[in-house]
């Protein structure tokens, strides 16, 4: 099959049909400050569906987060922006690093698909993501699927799915800098400063983005179980590089991305204080794409894909831990596209990936291989399929995939939608099961290791009730079978599945839109179901799980105050969480309200300079991250107050 795939690539011919639609519809410029409410609504997105569809008919429960909302709440990183969607909340995992949870369930290593300009950034060892690496000021735009997306992505999509794209060469249209700096309470906060050129030329999109970065995860003190203590204030660094490299033709287009993250921490493994200073963990990787088009006739479009990756994920050279393992991915797929007519269409396809890890002798014997290997190579084939039919009563879309793999065998999953617009009113009603894959580690540490499922029930309504408002309410269910959980014994690293978990919840929300004034304000609650993982449970609390607060209430502002100024209030609140406090010890931690303010000013004192002057965490809230299951850490505590200044140059 990847020769195959190579080989269509290559030599198939791209006659252009005219009555194909076009590529680029959901990729025209948005303005949200000009846009109706009405406008705000009809959004194209294509992440739940694969072909541009209205965000109220897509097959999923969608959020598209727009460059202009990005900048007005003047989002520092990814985690500012994604704090705001009221299904998301982050939780403490190892050694610095933080990772999400969804409608209450955890859903760090491979739980969740974060896709940058295409590229999967879920490392392949562990299938994390490290959320403090990415430029959120190149980011033109996210799309989140706030549920199962395995149908069409496969095993890191089992709970959600993040597209993030950056800007394209025509959107840039020129050159963009930035530098940003912010100050806490006890120190420097950050500073960072990137650039990014675009154009077009002689046909051909041409586009480099660079970033530099420097921040820290707090500077406040951290306490382990034992009492040992840390000021993190200089000994908890992120320190994110990158370089993004694009070109692209009507049929073609090319992407490079070479990504240096390193961090550093002073939390171990088991959450235990390092008692001679902070270890270095860094996180290399390098991406290269081709992707081509070709139009055949019968208005069939056909999309070839090769992509490659290498990566030293949770690379560490120090006296605490050596790990050394260096890991390549090769993908190749084809995924075909056709219009049947106005109202039906589908999408059919095939991937191979092909994964590997070589074992450096530096790393330490716990983590290499049995009987001397250093290598290992996986091997995974995929096939999806999806129709979507535009009927009188309903829209109706369902598809599935089906994946083998080389080690623990198949996962079969199938997804139904059904949506509905008429006039005014909005319904979704979606069936889904989702499958979260095995990584590389997990593999090693326990080769009878089987993928963990999940079967999802998603509805949602929603009605414009004039032209300035809008309501929606959505409810789910979600049940996990066979959960991988990390768990240390004795010290040691190891996986296991177990019987179940879930979660089951409901939300609601408010848009409203008003010209250049906006205000989003969503509610969000889960319970635990039939949950059995013993790592998960709060004792003589059946309808909370560890680390992540039953309910959580989101409000996120614009208003214009003249002369191209505009005060962009946001806050988060959490409800009590409940999280280890020592060695088998829970305890509640207690509400929190996370409040932020930012003042933009666009346009003065020149033209395509904006200015944000904001302040993070107003009330000092005195947050901290919990570990959402029984891994040995404490409390991380979250940066203090913060004083932050950005400027951004268009030219």
């Amino acid at each position: 099959m990847p020769y195959f795939l190579i080989f269509l690539f290559l030599l198939l011919p791209g006659t252009a049909l005219a009555e194909w639609p076009s590529l680029s519809e959901e990729d025209e410029f948005f303005s949200l400050e000009r846009a109706s409410l009405e406008e705000a609504l009809n959004i194209k997105t294509s992440v739940a569906s694969r072909s541009a569809m209205s965000l109220r008919e897509t097959p999923g429960l969608v959020t598209v987060i727009t460059r202009e909302e990005i900048q007005a709440m003047g989002a520092r990183e990814l985690k500012d922006v994604l704090r705001l969607v009221p299904e998301f909340d982050f939780g403490m995992d190892v050694q610095g690093n933080l990772g999400l949870g969804v409608r209450g369930n955890w859903a760090n290593e491979g739980k969740v698909l974060l896709m940058w300009d295409g590229q999967t950034y879920n490392e392949t060892l562990y299938s994390t993501i490290q959320f403090d690496r990415f430029p959120i000021d190149q980011v033109e735009e996210i799309e989140i699927i706030k549920g199962p997306g395995s149908a069409l992505y496969g095993g890191f999509a089992e709970l959600a799915v993040i597209n993030i794209k950056t800007g394209s060469a025509r959107a840039l249209n020129g050159s963009r800098a930035y530098a940003a700096y912010g100050q806490g309470e006890r120190a420097g906060a950050r500073h960072y400063a990137g650039y990014a050129f675009g154009g077009v030329f002689s046909g051909t999109e041409l586009s480099a983005k660079a970033h530099w970065g420097e921040a820290q995860r707090s500077d406040r003190r951290y306490t382990d179980f034992d009492g040992a203590s840390s000021n993190m204030n200089g000994a908890s660094d992120l320190r994110p590089r990158s370089l993004n490299l694009s070109a692209a033709n009507k049929k073609s287009s090319f992407r490079l991305i070479l990504d240096d993250y390193t961090l550093r921490a002073r939390d171990a493994i088991d959450g235990t204080v390092l008692s001679t200073g902070s270890a270095k963990v860094q996180f290399p990787v390098v991406f290269a794409e081709a992707r081509h088009t070709v139009y055949l006739p019968g208005l069939v479009r056909l999309e070839p894909r090769l992509s490659y990756s290498k990566a030293m994920p949770w690379l560490e050279k120090d006296e605490y831990f050596s790990y050394d393992k260096r890991t390549e991915r090769v993908t190749a797929a084809l995924t075909a596209f056709y219009r049947r007519s106005a109202g039906a269409e589908f999408v059919a396809g095939g991937e191979y990936f092909h994964d590997g890890v070589e074992v450096d002798a530096i790393t330490a014997p716990a983590s290499q291989y049995t009987g001397g290997k250093t290598r290992a190579g996986y091997d995974n084939y995929a096939f999806f399929g999806q129709g979507s039919f535009n009927g009188a009563l309903a829209n109706f879309i369902a598809g599935a995939r089906y994946d083998k793999h080389s080690q623990y065998g198949a996962s079969l999953v199938p997804r139904i939608a059904v949506t509905k617009l008429v006039d005014s009113f909005n319904f979704k009603a979606i069936y889904s099961q989702a499958f979260r894959a095995p990584a590389i580690e997990n593999i090693r540490l326990n080769p009878d290791i089987k993928p963990e499922t999940a079967t999802s029930g998603e509805l949602e309504a929603g009605y414009k009730v004039s032209e300035t408002f809008y309501i929606s309410a959505n409810a789910f269910q979600t049940t996990i079978k066979n959960p991988i959980i990390f768990v240390l014994e004795n010290g040691a690293e190891v996986y296991r599945n177990y019987d179940r978990t879930g979660t089951r919840g409901g939300g609601l929300s408010v848009k409203f839109k008003d010209g250049a004034y906006r205000a989003d304000l969503a509610y969000q609650s889960y319970s635990a179901r039939s949950n059995r993982v013993d790592g998960y449970k709060v004792p003589g609390r059946g309808s909370c799980l560890l680390g992540l607060p039953r309910h959580k209430l989101v409000l996120n502002s614009s208003m214009p105050l003249g002369a191209g100024l505009s005060l962009n209030p946001s806050a988060i609140y959490l409800s009590r969480r409940y999280g280890y406090a020592g060695s088998n010890s829970i305890r509640p931690f207690g509400e929190r309200v996370i409040a932020d303010v930012n003042l933009q000013l666009k346009d003065r004192p020149l033209a395509r300079l904006t200015l944000n002057l904001g302040v993070k965490d107003l009330f000092n809230a005195n947050y901290n991250y919990l570990q959402p299951y029984d891994g040995g850490h404490a409390p991380l505590p979250a940066s203090s107050r913060e004083i932050f200044f950005k400027a951004a140059y268009e030219f």
